[in-house]
């Protein structure tokens, strides 16, 4: 069966084979699958039409990418904390706890607060949003070393509010 110049029966078995080797993960696979067949609909390249099969599978391979990135970007909770079934059965934290917690993440807010604006932004797109450095630099208009100053600026004051947290 095709659709849009693609063999449906390849994409769902070879295609999927491939993308489900790579990402191990059959639930995540089938996204990333899904989010091919939607790229391809809305793309607008002249490839498309001379190789379907073959600008199809490379719509997969850079999704296969952004995946990978995405999850190196973001921990789950679990992984974060090592959390397991103990610690969800544990008492909750003491008010004192909880206000220890506030302080020092008021603290962090204070420093990031301090930072130049640029510094700042350029911490929180690499930090947060989980830009690269040359994507970063791009964005701004700025060389490549000054976002690793930035980035570096920005984590060593961390690193020495983290020194006063801990004492």
């Amino acid at each position: 069966m095709m659709w849009c110049g693609i063999n449906l029966h390849w994409a769902y078995t070879d295609l999927l084979s491939y993308i489900k080797f790579k990402v191990s993960c059959p639930h995540v696979a089938k996204d990333i699958l899904h989010d091919a067949f939607i790229r391809y609909t809305v793309s607008a390249s002249p490839h498309k039409e001379e190789e379907p099969h073959a600008y199809m599978r490379s719509i997969a391979r850079n999704l296969i990418v952004d995946a990978y990135h995405n999850s190196q970007r973001f921990l789950s909770l679990e992984a974060d904390i090592g959390l397991n079934r103990e610690w969800l059965d544990a008492p909750a934290l003491s008010v004192e706890q909880l206000n220890d917690i506030r302080q020092r993440l008021e603290m962090i807010q204070q420093i990031l607060e301090q930072l130049p604006p640029r510094c700042r932004q350029v911490f929180w797109m690499y930090r947060v949003e989980g830009y690269t450095h040359p994507e970063i630099a791009v964005k701004l208009g700025i060389s490549k070393n000054m976002v690793e100053r930035h980035v570096m600026r920005a984590i060593l004051d961390l690193s020495g509010a983290r020194e006063l947290i801990s004492e």
